[in-house]
């Protein structure tokens, strides 16, 4: 699945880890695979659950 960098702090934010938040944003690169980018995704600890979520509220809010 790709999505985008600020899904992951996004995500990361709503289970309430501001400090892994700032480093995806630092550390990720701005499309993330989820399968390319796993071992990045676990050391973040990041929900995939979230993660979708967060990516849809990105999507929803995307110009047409």
């Amino acid at each position: 699945m790709q999505v985008e960098k600020s899904a992951v702090a996004e995500a990361l934010r709503r289970q309430g880890d501001y400090d892994r938040a700032q480093q995806a944003e630092c550390t990720l690169p701005r499309h993330v695979d989820t399968e390319r980018d796993a071992n990045l995704l676990q050391r973040l600890d990041v929900d995939l659950c979230e993660l979708k979520t967060a990516q849809r509220r990105l999507d929803q809010h995307e110009p047409a």
